[in-house]
């Protein structure tokens, strides 16, 4: 275990890059003196200096702190003994007395260049201690002193942006009330990466044990008749995935059966740190697959984030072709299966500093992240951005108390956009641990979510009960546009899957041997979900099944362009079932006279026949009968009855 970068490693060594990143430049940006260029100094003050110097030359600090303590003795106001000091001080981590000895040196010398990164070194001590306004006068000072447009001017200039922006958050706090998962949930020292299921059932998170292992864990919502957020207790989510080395931060598609995780050094990795993919059938999961060196790198590739449909994947890396340091890439699954190049997310998004832990809403058009390189509460904050085609929009810090002075990294919004879940280490004070939290999110950031719905069901065998893997695509019917393709899981029948929008909305399921099945339903504005069980008709003689989505104009038998879909995916039933013969029938409610019935059913079943035949199915397999109100399927005494009766069959002769 000694030689593995375990993933807790990954996200500490990420909060401490931007403090360790300045401290260097602090230190840098002063160069070495020699005894000389302190005129004022008396020869016996100067004998001594020259021998401090030589001892912080030589990094024998203790030394180099008791000489030049010495020469302030006999001169306090030097300003290069003072400056001196609190850069020994600052690299021995002593915020107290260097904060002293620069506070000195700036007002010995306020306007000499090298107080600049005294002045820097005061605004980020202020800020760090959450008084922004000192902060901003320190740091505007720094920004006067440094070179103009040097890399140490625009880390400045980004200082007072973030010191401004905090007076102004802290002033308007959002309404957050965190609450802890509980100790069911937060039963190891470290938990962090929360990531939860479209129904918001299933929760996934990486946990460190005590052995310093880091594994992946999985607990479902109890559905008790108690409080919403009572949890299982967590169990490692699979043998197959965790193993002897380090699983860690890791994401799941919408309905829980997709995984993408982080490992490092792995025999079979490319880099540092590795994606890996494993897929669920029923409670099983697969194998880890190394998603390959089209989207690993000899570089770092962790904290992904899948699309609900698991489809796009987004991850932080600081592969080369970046804007900075870190960035946010991204690649898709093409229609072979294969994951494309990953392209980077590019300057809107990614900052010439670090970007990381990446989060893609079930919406598909939101994103949340990490970044240090925007102003913010200090360090990591976490950040909102919407993608607009293929466009990003302006990131928008997400606010106080959400973020603060502390680093922020990861959060998961619930696919309604009602609840937020993410990683605290600052609550458990002293105790060195780190829980998981929810919150419900503030009215002003929801307003920045458009949520998502969702449909979950299970397809089986009708005669049989027996569960059935299938393929399912998922129309809007409005549009007529494929907005998603899925499968039912093979050993459970079960399904869950993303609605992005209110509306009317079709499913088209298939299965070799079984009729093609057509169902469609509509979701409201005041729906989370739509529960659908599916019933699959086997191909057998006088097997039948309802064209769900033909549509005709009330007494009309001319086809709505609606029903092109529906329609196309039937010819495409029969192109691939060559031996089947069907007959289409047209039915009606009791609504008009009963010839007339009969005239417009027989008409509106030989609009689909002549359809079919136009989509190459020849005409010896095709009949067509109208029924008019004969075989009503319910009673004809509400709309929503007689709209059940006007309906298209086919059936297997």
């Amino acid at each position: 275990m000694e030689n593995v970068v375990t993933n807790a490693q990954v996200y500490e060594h990420s909060l401490m890059r931007f403090a360790a990143y300045i401290f260097g430049l602090f230190v840098l940006l002063i160069p070495h003196y020699s005894s000389a260029q302190d005129v004022t100094l008396s020869k016996k003050a100067r004998d001594i200096y020259d021998k401090a110097q030589q001892a912080w030359q030589e990094r024998r600090l203790p030394e180099a702190v008791a000489l030049f303590e010495k020469v302030l003795v006999q001169e306090p106001n030097s300003y290069d003994v003072n400056i001196r000091l609190a850069q020994i001080y600052e690299l021995q981590r002593n915020p107290d007395l260097t904060r002293k000895y620069y506070s000195k040196a700036i007002q010995i010398k306020p306007s000499a260049p090298q107080s600049a990164a005294a002045f820097q070194w005061l605004g980020k001590y202020f800020f760090e201690s959450e008084k922004y306004d000192s902060a901003q006068v320190y740091y505007e000072k720094a920004f006067a002193l440094f070179p103009a447009k040097s890399s140490l001017s625009r880390l400045a200039e980004k200082s007072i942006a973030s010191s401004k922006f905090a007076q102004n958050a802290i002033k308007n706090p959002l309404p957050i009330e965190k609450k802890s998962l509980g100790d069911t949930v937060n039963f190891l020292g470290t938990q962090y990466f929360p990531v939860l299921t479209a129904d918001d059932e299933t929760l996934i998170f990486t946990g460190l044990t005590e052995n310093r292992d880091e594994n992946i864990y999985v607990t479902h919502r109890k559905n008790d008749g108690g409080s919403a957020d009572r949890w299982n207790v967590p169990e490692e989510i699979s043998k197959v995935i965790n193993t002897i080395n380090n699983e860690g931060t890791c994401t799941v598609s919408a309905d829980g059966r997709t995984l993408v995780f982080t490992a490092c050094n792995r025999a079979d990795g490319f880099g540092s740190c590795d994606l890996y993919i494993s897929k669920k059938d029923g409670k099983d999961w697969s194998a880890p697959v190394n998603l390959g060196d089209g989207v690993n790198s000899r570089d770092w590739e962790s904290q992904p984030s899948l699309s609900a449909d698991g489809h796009i994947l987004y991850f932080a890396s600081d592969r080369k072709g970046g804007q900075g340091k870190r960035d946010i890439w991204v690649t898709t699954l093409d229609e072979k299966k294969q994951w494309s190049a990953p392209k980077n997310l590019g300057p809107v998004i990614n900052t010439s500093d670090d970007e990381n832990a990446p989060f893609i809403h079930a919406n598909g058009r939101t994103i949340f992240y990490a970044s240090n390189g925007l102003p913010g509460m200090g360090g990591f904050d976490i950040f909102i951005a919407q993608r607009m085609d293929t466009v990003w929009s302006k990131p928008v810090n997400i606010g106080y108390p959400i973020n603060t002075v502390a680093d922020q990294v990861g959060l998961f919004i619930a696919s309604n956009g009602k609840m937020a879940y993410y990683t605290d280490d600052s609550s458990d004070k002293g105790k060195g641990r780190s829980l998981l939290y929810s919150f419900h999110v503030p009215p002003t950031l929801q307003e920045m979510i458009v949520p998502t719905r969702y449909a979950k069901g299970k397809v089986f065998d009708k005669k049989t009960n027996a569960p059935l893997a299938s393929d399912i695509d998922l129309f809007d019917l409005k549009t007529q546009q494929k907005v998603g393709a899925f499968t039912s899981d093979g050993k459970t029948g079960t399904f869950l899957t993303v609605l992005n929008s209110g509306g009317e909305y079709a499913f088209y399921v298939s299965k070799n041997g079984y009729l093609f099945k057509s169902l469609s339903f509509t979701v409201g504005d005041a729906d989370s979900f739509v529960n659908l069980d599916i019933p699959m008709e086997a191909i057998e003689k006088d097997r039948a099944e309802v064209l769900n989505n033909i549509f005709f104009q009330t007494g009309k038998y001319e086809l709505d362009e609606k029903s092109k879909v529906e329609l196309d995916k039937m010819a495409d039933f029969l192109s691939r079932n060559k031996a089947i013969k069907i007959e289409i029938s047209g039915h009606t409610d009791d609504v008009g006279s009963d010839t007339e019935n009969l005239e417009l059913s027989k008409r509106r079943a030989q609009s689909v026949q002549q359809y079919l035949h136009k989509s190459g199915i020849a005409a010896d397999r095709i009949s067509s009968k109208g029924y008019g109100e004969t075989k009503p399927v319910a009673a004809n005494d509400s709309e929503t009855n007689r709209q059940k009766n006007r309906r298209i069959e086919w059936r297997i002769l």
